[in-house]
Protein backbone atom coordinates (compact mmCIF):
# COMPACT_ATOMS: atom_id res chain seq x y z
CA UNK A 1 0.00 0.00 0.00
CA UNK A 2 1.23 2.92 -1.18
CA UNK A 3 1.61 6.02 1.25
CA UNK A 4 1.36 9.51 0.86
CA UNK A 5 4.18 11.92 0.09
CA UNK A 6 3.85 15.57 1.11
CA UNK A 7 6.94 16.57 0.26
CA UNK A 8 7.34 17.66 -3.42
CA UNK A 9 4.39 19.35 -3.41
CA UNK A 10 6.11 21.07 -0.05
CA UNK A 11 9.53 21.72 -2.66
CA UNK A 12 7.57 23.32 -5.46
CA UNK A 13 5.90 25.63 -3.41
CA UNK A 14 8.63 26.79 -1.58
CA UNK A 15 11.29 27.24 -4.45
CA UNK A 16 8.19 29.75 -5.82
CA UNK A 17 8.14 31.26 -2.77
CA UNK A 18 12.23 31.44 -2.75
CA UNK A 19 12.05 32.73 -6.12
CA UNK A 20 9.28 36.07 -5.86
CA UNK A 21 11.54 36.94 -2.80
CA UNK A 22 14.56 37.00 -4.83
CA UNK A 23 12.83 38.95 -7.58
CA UNK A 24 11.78 41.36 -4.80
CA UNK A 25 15.79 41.66 -3.27
CA UNK A 26 17.06 42.10 -6.64
CA UNK A 27 14.65 45.10 -7.54
CA UNK A 28 15.31 46.41 -3.84
CA UNK A 29 19.51 46.09 -4.29
CA UNK A 30 18.91 48.23 -7.66
CA UNK A 31 16.73 50.70 -6.10
CA UNK A 32 18.78 51.23 -3.91
CA UNK A 33 21.91 52.10 -5.75
CA UNK A 34 20.21 54.36 -7.97
CA UNK A 35 19.62 56.66 -5.18
CA UNK A 36 22.91 55.89 -3.84
CA UNK A 37 21.78 54.52 -0.29
CA UNK A 38 22.97 51.25 -0.87
CA UNK A 39 23.60 49.87 3.20
CA UNK A 40 24.28 47.21 6.17
CA UNK A 41 20.14 46.82 6.02
CA UNK A 42 20.55 45.99 2.24
CA UNK A 43 23.76 43.76 2.60
CA UNK A 44 21.81 41.84 5.76
CA UNK A 45 19.33 41.28 3.31
CA UNK A 46 20.87 40.09 0.31
CA UNK A 47 22.52 37.51 3.28
CA UNK A 48 19.20 36.70 4.13
CA UNK A 49 18.17 35.46 1.10
CA UNK A 50 21.04 33.29 -0.04
CA UNK A 51 20.79 31.47 3.18
CA UNK A 52 17.09 31.20 2.00
CA UNK A 53 18.28 29.61 -0.88
CA UNK A 54 20.96 27.68 0.41
CA UNK A 55 18.13 25.97 3.06
CA UNK A 56 16.06 25.36 0.10
CA UNK A 57 19.11 23.51 -1.64
CA UNK A 58 18.98 20.96 1.86
CA UNK A 59 15.38 21.27 1.90
CA UNK A 60 15.55 19.91 -1.73
CA UNK A 61 18.21 17.18 -0.61
CA UNK A 62 16.04 15.89 2.26
CA UNK A 63 12.89 15.60 -0.20
CA UNK A 64 14.71 13.58 -2.69
CA UNK A 65 15.48 11.23 0.13
CA UNK A 66 12.01 10.64 1.82
CA UNK A 67 11.29 13.96 3.71
CA UNK A 68 7.47 14.04 3.65
CA UNK A 69 6.78 10.22 3.90
CA UNK A 70 7.43 8.38 7.50
CA UNK A 71 10.79 8.21 8.04
CA UNK A 72 10.39 4.70 9.46
CA UNK A 73 9.12 3.49 6.10
CA UNK A 74 12.37 4.94 4.35
CA UNK A 75 15.59 2.82 3.97
CA UNK A 76 17.98 3.72 7.02
CA UNK A 77 20.79 5.39 4.50
CA UNK A 78 17.58 7.80 3.02
CA UNK A 79 16.69 7.99 6.72
CA UNK A 80 19.98 9.55 8.02
CA UNK A 81 20.42 11.45 4.59
CA UNK A 82 16.80 13.29 5.75
CA UNK A 83 17.94 13.68 9.45
CA UNK A 84 21.45 14.93 8.35
CA UNK A 85 19.98 17.15 5.83
CA UNK A 86 17.27 18.79 8.12
CA UNK A 87 19.56 19.33 10.58
CA UNK A 88 21.65 21.61 8.44
CA UNK A 89 18.51 23.32 6.88
CA UNK A 90 16.73 24.63 10.36
CA UNK A 91 19.89 26.65 11.49
CA UNK A 92 20.41 28.09 8.06
CA UNK A 93 16.84 28.85 7.48
CA UNK A 94 16.70 30.54 11.26
CA UNK A 95 19.70 33.20 10.83
CA UNK A 96 18.20 33.98 7.57
CA UNK A 97 14.86 35.04 9.04
CA UNK A 98 16.74 36.46 11.94
CA UNK A 99 19.24 38.52 9.14
CA UNK A 100 15.85 39.38 7.32
CA UNK A 101 14.34 41.07 10.72
CA UNK A 102 17.68 42.80 11.83
CA UNK A 103 17.54 44.25 8.14
CA UNK A 104 14.26 45.87 8.18
CA UNK A 105 14.75 47.73 11.87
CA UNK A 106 18.13 49.07 10.29
CA UNK A 107 15.95 50.06 7.47
CA UNK A 108 13.79 51.72 10.11
CA UNK A 109 16.43 53.62 12.19
CA UNK A 110 17.29 56.30 10.18
CA UNK A 111 13.42 57.23 9.79
CA UNK A 112 13.43 57.81 13.39
CA UNK A 113 16.89 59.26 14.28
CA UNK A 114 15.38 62.40 16.08
CA UNK A 115 13.67 60.02 18.28
CA UNK A 116 15.98 58.59 21.16
CA UNK A 117 12.91 56.06 22.82
CA UNK A 118 11.76 54.64 19.15
CA UNK A 119 15.64 53.88 18.70
CA UNK A 120 16.38 52.22 22.26
CA UNK A 121 13.03 50.04 21.36
CA UNK A 122 14.35 49.30 17.93
CA UNK A 123 17.73 48.19 18.76
CA UNK A 124 16.90 46.14 22.18
CA UNK A 125 14.32 44.37 19.67
CA UNK A 126 17.59 43.49 17.40
CA UNK A 127 19.55 42.66 20.00
CA UNK A 128 17.48 39.96 22.02
CA UNK A 129 16.16 38.66 18.82
CA UNK A 130 19.51 38.35 17.46
CA UNK A 131 21.30 36.34 20.74
CA UNK A 132 18.30 34.20 20.93
CA UNK A 133 18.15 32.93 17.53
CA UNK A 134 21.58 32.73 17.46
CA UNK A 135 21.31 30.62 20.34
CA UNK A 136 18.60 28.72 19.18
CA UNK A 137 20.22 27.83 16.24
CA UNK A 138 23.83 26.75 17.27
CA UNK A 139 21.95 24.47 20.38
CA UNK A 140 21.07 21.88 18.50
CA UNK A 141 24.22 21.23 16.47
CA UNK A 142 26.16 21.25 19.68
CA UNK A 143 24.13 19.22 22.24
CA UNK A 144 25.86 16.03 21.33
CA UNK A 145 29.95 15.76 22.09
CA UNK A 146 30.04 14.18 18.11
CA UNK A 147 27.80 16.13 15.74
CA UNK A 148 26.83 12.93 13.58
CA UNK A 149 25.06 11.30 16.26
CA UNK A 150 22.63 13.86 14.99
CA UNK A 151 21.43 11.75 12.14
CA UNK A 152 23.30 7.95 12.89
CA UNK A 153 21.78 6.15 15.40
CA UNK A 154 24.74 4.37 16.29
CA UNK A 155 27.09 7.31 17.21
CA UNK A 156 24.19 8.73 19.11
CA UNK A 157 24.57 5.06 21.33
CA UNK A 158 28.52 5.90 21.58
CA UNK A 159 28.31 9.67 22.32
CA UNK A 160 27.33 12.24 25.43
CA UNK A 161 24.66 14.40 24.71
CA UNK A 162 22.70 17.39 26.74
CA UNK A 163 19.05 17.47 27.23
CA UNK A 164 17.10 17.81 24.35
CA UNK A 165 13.75 18.71 26.82
CA UNK A 166 16.21 22.08 27.41
CA UNK A 167 17.01 22.62 23.51
CA UNK A 168 12.86 22.78 22.85
CA UNK A 169 12.17 24.96 26.06
CA UNK A 170 14.77 27.73 24.95
CA UNK A 171 13.16 27.10 21.11
CA UNK A 172 9.86 28.03 22.51
CA UNK A 173 11.20 30.86 24.43
CA UNK A 174 12.64 32.12 21.14
CA UNK A 175 10.57 32.11 18.74
CA UNK A 176 7.50 33.37 21.10
CA UNK A 177 9.97 36.38 21.19
CA UNK A 178 10.13 36.00 17.40
CA UNK A 179 6.63 36.52 17.08
CA UNK A 180 6.18 39.26 19.31
CA UNK A 181 8.87 40.79 17.20
CA UNK A 182 7.15 40.34 14.33
CA UNK A 183 3.59 41.77 15.66
CA UNK A 184 6.13 45.35 16.67
CA UNK A 185 7.66 45.43 13.46
CA UNK A 186 3.87 44.68 12.13
CA UNK A 187 2.81 47.44 14.21
CA UNK A 188 5.42 50.21 14.69
CA UNK A 189 5.75 51.56 10.70
CA UNK A 190 2.22 52.91 11.19
CA UNK A 191 3.39 55.28 13.81
CA UNK A 192 6.73 55.86 11.54
CA UNK A 193 5.10 56.10 8.12
CA UNK A 194 2.25 58.79 9.14
CA UNK A 195 4.65 61.04 10.66
CA UNK A 196 7.08 60.73 7.37
CA UNK A 197 6.15 63.80 4.61
CA UNK A 198 4.59 61.61 2.43
CA UNK A 199 1.22 61.75 0.25
CA UNK A 200 -2.20 60.45 2.75
CA UNK A 201 -2.80 57.83 -0.21
CA UNK A 202 1.33 56.74 0.33
CA UNK A 203 1.11 56.43 3.36
CA UNK A 204 -1.47 54.18 3.58
CA UNK A 205 -0.45 51.69 1.23
CA UNK A 206 3.33 51.46 2.70
CA UNK A 207 1.47 50.65 6.57
CA UNK A 208 -1.01 48.37 4.23
CA UNK A 209 2.05 46.47 3.45
CA UNK A 210 4.61 46.64 6.03
CA UNK A 211 1.16 45.43 8.18
CA UNK A 212 1.06 41.85 6.31
CA UNK A 213 4.01 41.54 8.74
CA UNK A 214 0.62 40.63 10.61
CA UNK A 215 0.67 37.23 8.55
CA UNK A 216 4.43 36.76 9.69
CA UNK A 217 3.54 37.09 13.40
CA UNK A 218 0.78 34.40 12.81
CA UNK A 219 2.97 31.96 10.70
CA UNK A 220 5.65 32.03 13.74
CA UNK A 221 3.24 31.06 16.03
CA UNK A 222 2.25 28.08 14.37
CA UNK A 223 5.67 27.30 13.80
CA UNK A 224 6.08 27.40 17.56
CA UNK A 225 3.51 25.05 18.28
CA UNK A 226 5.33 22.51 15.85
CA UNK A 227 8.55 22.79 17.63
CA UNK A 228 8.34 19.32 19.57
CA UNK A 229 7.43 17.25 15.77
CA UNK A 230 11.13 18.21 14.53
CA UNK A 231 12.66 15.09 13.06
CA UNK A 232 15.33 13.83 14.77
CA UNK A 233 16.61 10.07 15.67
CA UNK A 234 14.07 9.64 18.32
CA UNK A 235 10.96 11.36 16.68
CA UNK A 236 10.74 10.30 13.10
CA UNK A 237 7.40 10.87 11.88
CA UNK A 238 7.40 13.20 9.07
CA UNK A 239 3.52 15.17 8.77
CA UNK A 240 5.01 17.28 11.78
CA UNK A 241 8.12 18.25 10.12
CA UNK A 242 6.12 19.04 6.61
CA UNK A 243 4.06 21.72 8.69
CA UNK A 244 7.35 22.89 11.26
CA UNK A 245 8.65 23.55 7.75
CA UNK A 246 6.24 24.81 5.88
CA UNK A 247 5.50 27.72 8.30
CA UNK A 248 9.21 28.27 9.05
CA UNK A 249 9.56 29.29 5.16
CA UNK A 250 6.49 31.59 5.14
CA UNK A 251 7.62 33.26 8.39
CA UNK A 252 10.84 33.94 6.21
CA UNK A 253 9.62 35.15 2.49
CA UNK A 254 7.04 37.61 4.08
CA UNK A 255 9.41 39.32 5.97
CA UNK A 256 11.77 39.57 3.12
CA UNK A 257 9.25 40.77 1.04
CA UNK A 258 7.38 42.86 3.15
CA UNK A 259 10.68 44.75 4.20
CA UNK A 260 11.79 45.47 0.75
CA UNK A 261 9.14 46.52 -0.99
CA UNK A 262 9.28 50.23 0.29
CA UNK A 263 13.04 50.23 -0.81
CA UNK A 264 12.03 49.29 -4.34
CA UNK A 265 8.81 52.50 -4.51
CA UNK A 266 11.08 55.01 -6.22
CA UNK A 267 12.56 52.17 -8.96
CA UNK A 268 8.70 51.55 -9.71
CA UNK A 269 7.36 55.12 -10.20
CA UNK A 270 10.12 56.37 -12.33
CA UNK A 271 9.55 53.08 -14.53
CA UNK A 272 6.05 53.97 -14.73
CA UNK A 273 7.07 57.43 -15.46
CA UNK A 274 9.50 56.38 -18.24
CA UNK A 275 6.53 54.78 -19.56
CA UNK A 276 4.12 57.16 -19.24
CA UNK A 277 5.81 59.84 -20.75
CA UNK A 278 6.95 57.73 -23.74
CA UNK A 279 3.38 57.35 -24.34
CA UNK A 280 1.90 60.66 -24.07
CA UNK A 281 4.79 63.04 -24.30
CA UNK A 282 4.19 65.76 -27.14
CA UNK A 283 7.46 67.15 -27.99
CA UNK A 284 8.98 67.11 -30.86
CA UNK A 285 12.81 67.79 -32.16
CA UNK A 286 12.87 69.85 -35.19
CA UNK A 287 16.51 69.58 -36.79
CA UNK A 288 17.76 73.51 -37.26
CA UNK A 289 18.94 74.11 -41.10
CA UNK A 290 22.62 74.64 -41.49
CA UNK A 291 23.54 74.31 -38.11
CA UNK A 292 22.38 70.63 -37.39
CA UNK A 293 20.89 71.51 -34.10
CA UNK A 294 17.68 70.20 -32.45
CA UNK A 295 14.92 71.33 -30.07
CA UNK A 296 13.06 69.55 -27.24
CA UNK A 297 10.56 71.94 -26.29
CA UNK A 298 7.09 71.18 -25.88
CA UNK A 299 5.02 73.43 -27.81
CA UNK A 300 3.02 76.61 -25.65
CA UNK A 301 4.96 75.32 -23.18
CA UNK A 302 7.29 78.70 -21.36
CA UNK A 303 10.02 78.58 -18.89
CA UNK A 304 8.22 78.69 -15.52
CA UNK A 305 5.68 75.73 -16.23
CA UNK A 306 8.67 73.71 -17.30
CA UNK A 307 9.95 74.55 -14.26
CA UNK A 308 6.90 74.14 -12.04
CA UNK A 309 6.54 70.55 -14.12
CA UNK A 310 10.29 69.61 -13.07
CA UNK A 311 9.80 70.64 -9.81
CA UNK A 312 6.61 68.55 -9.67
CA UNK A 313 7.30 65.60 -10.48
CA UNK A 314 10.49 65.53 -7.80
CA UNK A 315 7.67 66.29 -5.48
CA UNK A 316 5.25 63.44 -6.92
CA UNK A 317 7.96 60.83 -6.81
CA UNK A 318 8.67 61.51 -3.14
CA UNK A 319 12.28 60.77 -3.33
CA UNK A 320 14.00 58.61 -0.42
CA UNK A 321 16.07 61.92 0.12
CA UNK A 322 13.16 64.09 0.82
CA UNK A 323 11.50 61.13 2.95
CA UNK A 324 14.47 60.85 5.41
CA UNK A 325 15.02 64.32 5.72
CA UNK A 326 11.72 65.60 6.99
CA UNK A 327 13.34 67.63 9.56
CA UNK A 328 15.61 69.26 7.70
CA UNK A 329 14.93 72.42 5.88
CA UNK A 330 15.16 72.07 1.73
CA UNK A 331 15.70 74.62 -0.47
CA UNK A 332 16.34 74.72 -4.50
CA UNK A 333 17.16 77.48 -6.45
CA UNK A 334 16.56 77.69 -10.51
CA UNK A 335 17.54 80.15 -12.61
CA UNK A 336 16.65 80.37 -16.36
CA UNK A 337 18.31 82.72 -18.11
CA UNK A 338 21.18 83.74 -20.86
CA UNK A 339 24.49 84.54 -20.63
CA UNK A 340 26.22 85.23 -17.27
CA UNK A 341 25.68 89.09 -16.75
CA UNK A 342 21.77 88.51 -17.29
CA UNK A 343 19.44 90.12 -15.21
CA UNK A 344 18.74 86.72 -14.11
CA UNK A 345 21.48 84.83 -13.85
CA UNK A 346 22.46 83.61 -9.98
CA UNK A 347 25.20 81.95 -8.74
CA UNK A 348 23.25 79.17 -6.73
CA UNK A 349 21.01 76.86 -8.35
CA UNK A 350 20.87 76.26 -12.27
CA UNK A 351 21.36 78.32 -14.96
CA UNK A 352 19.66 77.26 -18.48
CA UNK A 353 20.46 78.63 -21.96
CA UNK A 354 18.13 77.88 -24.42
CA UNK A 355 18.66 78.95 -28.02
CA UNK A 356 16.28 78.70 -31.09
CA UNK A 357 16.42 79.70 -34.37
CA UNK A 358 14.34 78.67 -37.14
CA UNK A 359 15.45 79.91 -41.28
CA UNK A 360 12.78 79.69 -43.88
CA UNK A 361 12.46 80.91 -47.10
CA UNK A 362 9.37 83.41 -47.83
CA UNK A 363 6.52 81.40 -49.42
CA UNK A 364 8.36 77.69 -48.28
CA UNK A 365 7.75 76.14 -44.87
CA UNK A 366 11.29 76.09 -42.55
CA UNK A 367 13.20 72.95 -42.89
CA UNK A 368 12.21 69.93 -40.72
CA UNK A 369 8.55 71.68 -40.27
CA UNK A 370 5.84 69.06 -39.43
CA UNK A 371 2.61 70.99 -39.63
CA UNK A 372 0.80 72.80 -36.79
CA UNK A 373 0.85 70.71 -33.50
Amino acid sequence: MSQTDHGPALERGLWVAVSIAAVIVILRVIAKIKIKRFGIDDGLMILAEILEIVSTVFLTLSVKHGFGKNLNTVPSGDKQAVLRNIAIQVPIITFSTTFARCAFILYLLPLIETNKYYQAALWSFLAIQLAGNTTSAVLPISICRDVTALWDAAAAAATTCGDSKAVIRFAYYSNSFNSATDLFLAVFPTIVFWNLNLKLRIKISLIVLLSLGIVAMIASIIKTTKLGAVPSITNTGARGGIELVRWGYIENVIIIITSSIPCIRPLVISSVRKISSGKNSRSYELSMPFTGRKSGAVPNETNQSRRARGLGSDIENNSIDRILDQNRSTHTGTSIGGASDSPTFCTPGITKQVEISVISDAGQPPKGYIGDF
